[in-house]
């Protein structure tokens, strides 16, 4: 995607019938997250729930994801509506929310992404301007990619009245909260037949419903897989483990 396009990246790419695949940024540097834009990624995206990032530091991440090619997206640390429409005026193109748990949450979510009569959302797009010029509030509803995260024992309980809910595109799914939730032990794409047998069941749900479905993945071999098994969206190796584990190598080849 080239700087200026006006179509969200990932939405095109689900209308033609593929899957995204995301970057996850913990680290707040506006250099990195420029650099690893450049890098072929569908978007990438700022953690504010357990990454180092705030909300003094993330429109310079957007900026530098966006110059860079890819979608910038953001995960906030909660299902706040003044954070969700914050996150969208300084130029976040899609939006996971954690821990939904309910219907109720599900449409407090909805409500956020969108103006009205569609939802709640405050009109104040100081950044999207600079992309869709002054016919943005026509556009801003497909602008934005919409994910909602089911990752604990009453999301679970309460997907399906989750899933009924219009205004969002669907579910990502946090596997590690997913974990806790079912009594398995959370650890980087986890193959626990327990809690596999419960992302088969989301993603399934998912279609049923004809929602969108997303995972979080730490490596290719998982995301291909999850993939395969039918999500439109998932990340690989986040930022911080990249470095890390190029650290290593590289201390380890030179060692050698």
């Amino acid at each position: 995607m080239l700087p200026g396009a006006k179509m969200n990246r990932i939405r095109s790419i689900w209308n033609h019938g593929g899957a995204a695949i995301i970057g996850w940024l913990n680290i707040p540097s506006a250099l990195s997250a420029e650099a690893l834009s450049r890098c072929g990624y569908d978007g990438l995206l700022v953690d504010l729930q357990h990454g180092a990032a705030d909300v003094a530091s993330v429109t310079p991440l957007l900026m530098a994801i966006e110059v860079g090619g890819a979608e910038p997206l953001v995960r906030v640390a909660a299902n706040n509506p003044a954070e969700i429409m914050r996150m969208l005026d300084f130029g976040a193109y899609g939006v996971i929310a954690p821990m939904i748990n309910s219907a109720d949450e599900a449409r407090a979510f909805a409500g956020a992404l969108h103006y009205p009569p569609h939802g709640s959302r405050s009109y104040g797009p100081r950044r999207p301007q600079n992309r869709f010029g002054p016919d943005y509030l026509a556009q801003a509803s497909e602008s934005v990619v919409s994910l909602a995260m089911v990752e604990t024992r009453d999301g679970l309980a309460n997907l399906e009245e989750i899933l009924a809910v219009e205004g969002y595109d669907g579910i990502f799914i946090g596997p590690s909260d997913l974990a806790l939730a079912i009594g398995v032990s959370p650890r980087p794409d986890n193959d626990d037949p327990k809690l596999i047998e419960t992302i088969d069941h989301i993603i399934a749900r998912c279609k049923a419903a004809r929602k969108r479905v997303g995972i979080y993945c730490s490596g290719p071999a998982y995301a291909r897989r999850m993939i395969a098994a039918g999500c439109d969206i998932v990340s690989i190796t986040p930022d911080l483990a990249l470095l890390t584990t190029a650290a290593r190598e590289s201390l380890a080849a030179t060692r050698a």
